[in-house]
């Protein structure tokens, strides 16, 4: 079983919010919600973003697409 942040009732509820932003889904649950769980891995851990678990993604591409939500205020 993969450790997450999230539990299926969680991001079902965040979804919905999600889905109500332009830009923010592009129909790819999948990888959304990995964004989501490496977003909030860091924010729990207060690792640097090299220190991103490779089974999250990218640590540049996590970092460069929370920064553009930062800007956008999505955060």
């Amino acid at each position: 079983m993969t450790r997450t942040s999230l539990d299926d009732a969680q991001w079902v509820s965040l979804m919905l919010v999600m889905q109500q932003i332009p830009l923010v889904w592009k129909r790819d649950d999948v990888a959304l919600r990995r964004f989501v769980e490496a977003a909030l891995w860091i924010c729990r851990t207060g690792a640097p973003w090299r220190d991103l678990p490779d089974g999250l993604g990218l640590w540049s591409s996590v970092y460069h697409r929370w920064r553009r939500w930062c800007l956008r205020g999505w955060w």
